[in-house]
């Protein structure tokens, strides 16, 4: 099994090289959007938003989303796989492991969280959120990939650690 992870990273390593380098400052953005402040900010804004309003269903979502980006943390302290080895990782101002991908799993959470909002308050407004949100998730793993600050396998491991989280945040 490791080896097949092993090839599905060199393969999408390889295809997301072939990428031009004028692409590095959009990737820049979006990594930087995908970043702790940003994700983690989005969960207390809605959790926050739930306590003064009174909406336990908000208190809920932010809380579950705070600590879907908590779990992803700490599942990097006891897997403790180690990032690729180029400029990018060892210049990073945080130093941490590679799997799951926090930016993954905290943009999954946090911006599809954000949609599905969005979508139950303004339901006219629900394809445009769910798009935007969505096409954020994808730009936000896939910069991590283009800068070399993940392997693809990191990714999905975020998603899958995200997803949960949401699907947590839709049922309860």
């Amino acid at each position: 099994m490791k080896n097949g992870i092993h090839a599905f990273d060199r393969v999408v390593d390889s295809w997301v090289a072939r990428l031009p380098g004028w692409l590095k400052p959009i990737m820049l953005v979006f990594t930087m959007i995908g970043e702790p402040p940003f994700t983690v900010g989005v969960a207390t804004l809605v959790l926050g938003y739930g306590f003064a309003l009174g909406k336990p269903h908000y208190e809920h979502a932010g809380l579950i989303a705070l600590v879907t980006i908590i779990v992803s943390s700490i599942l990097k302290l006891v897997l403790r796989r180690t990032r690729p080895r180029n400029d990018y990782s060892a210049h990073m101002w945080i130093k941490s492991f590679s799997f799951p991908s926090g930016h993954a799993a905290g943009s999954l959470v946090s911006y599809l969280m954000l949609a599905l909002i969005v979508s139950n308050k303004w339901p006219e407004l629900t394809l445009y959120a769910w798009i935007v949100a969505a096409i954020s998730c994808l730009l936000i793993a896939l910069s991590r990939i283009y800068l070399g600050a993940h392997y693809a396998s990191d990714i999905i491991g975020g998603w899958i650690v995200g997803g949960v989280g949401l699907l947590l945040i839709v049922f309860l």
